[in-house]
């Protein structure tokens, strides 16, 4: 079944509605990324018998799906011992790594997009887009080596664990450069102090949506950890336990809220489509890179072109989505800008970005 969710005759007040928060979120300077790699992940298993395959499977399954959808605890049918994760598998192979100076075997799997997607639109779940907004992270460590400020490329065990969460959680995460300028006053106490209105001005260069700001103190493998989300009405935290915990206790309740902003429930029923128009488009090139970037969204399956004008082209997107998430996405990436108009989805091509 289609439905025409056009809204240009009937439904003005709800487009009127939607391009609102598509301004909203466009006058903020979002960075936004792709997120590579969410519909495959890895597991450790004891051996290469195919008698391991299955629930191995399973848990590359739940993993992919708590990315796709946002959330870190599944319904029970993604727990039970018939969850087919098999027909999903579209490649599949083992790594071996080291890990507390033993080797470890590893199932790696790569499942169907589509059908990942279906199965969590049969089960009535959300679905997080691929095109998701960076979260900075401020993150300061005390322990028996001093005191540190962690920058982008540190090596820090804590790093390692908080990229690793943020991995498997679907969240792209940066770390301060720490350049000259940030040294000279950003240093420890100033995040111990949470001081979110600084950082916030000392992350405008990062264009983040969300910033996170962490204070990690150890000693003899015990940790405290104190979290606060800069600016987001968000209650400050303070966790206990091992670096892990520690860690996980902090990121999770924010990966949480971005998904639950940004996630949309899909039509299990059949596709929809949404009508934009594009503007200022002024030749092959700028037709090009607008067709693409339709075609590249992760929640549009088909792109069909229905006019083309001396400076406009009208597209009709094919999705499974509800048209919010859809919007959502074009506000992130900021390819196109929304015009401030009631006559429908009108968008401005914006000059200075590039289909990443």
């Amino acid at each position: 079944m289609e439905l025409d969710l056009s809204v240009s005759n009937s439904a003005g007040h709800f487009g009127l509605l939607l391009i609102t928060v598509l301004l909203l979120l466009a006058s903020n300077s979002i960075r936004a990324a792709r997120v590579p790699g969410l519909y495959e992940a890895t597991v450790p298993i004891a051996s290469q018998s195919p008698s391991l395959h299955a629930p191995a499977l399973r848990e590359i399954l739940r993993t992919v799906v708590t990315r796709i959808t946002g959330r870190n605890h599944l319904p029970a049918y993604f727990h039970g011992d018939g969850l087919a994760a098999g027909p999903l598998v579209e490649q599949f192979g083992y790594e071996s790594t080291e890990k507390g100076g033993e080797r470890q075997l590893l199932l790696w799997a790569r499942l169907n997009r589509e059908g990942v997607k279906r199965m969590i639109r049969e089960q009535g779940l959300p679905i997080w887009p691929e095109e998701r907004p960076t979260t900075l992270v401020w993150l300061a460590i005390e322990d028996e080596t001093g005191s540190q400020v962690i920058a982008e490329g540190s090596d820090h065990e804590a790093v390692t664990i908080l990229r690793e969460i943020a991995v498997r959680r679907g969240l792209p995460i940066i770390m301060p450069i720490m350049d000259l300028a940030e040294s000279t006053y950003i240093d420890v106490n100033l995040i111990a102090g949470m001081e979110g209105q600084a950082l916030i001005r000392a992350s405008e260069k990062y264009a983040s949506q969300y910033i996170l700001i962490g204070l990690l103190q150890g000693q003899d493998g015990f940790w405290q950890g104190h979290w606060q989300v800069a600016g987001g009405g968000q209650a400050a935290a303070v966790t206990a336990g091992s670096l892990d915990d520690v860690i996980a206790t902090g990121i999770n309740p924010l990966v949480n809220r971005i998904a639950q902003q940004f996630s949309g429930f899909s039509s299990s029923d059949g596709l929809q489509y949404i009508d934009i128009t594009v503007d200022d488009i002024r030749g092959a090139a700028d037709y090009g890179r607008s067709l693409s970037y339709l075609r590249s969204l992760s929640l549009v399956s088909q792109v069909d072109v229905l006019r083309t004008g001396s400076r406009g082209m009208d597209f009709r997107l094919h999705t499974h989505a509800d048209i919010a998430s859809v919007l959502r996405v074009i506000g992130i990436d900021r390819f196109l800008y929304a015009r401030d108009t009631v006559d429908g989805f009108v968008f401005g091509l914006n000059p200075r970005r590039e289909l990443q």
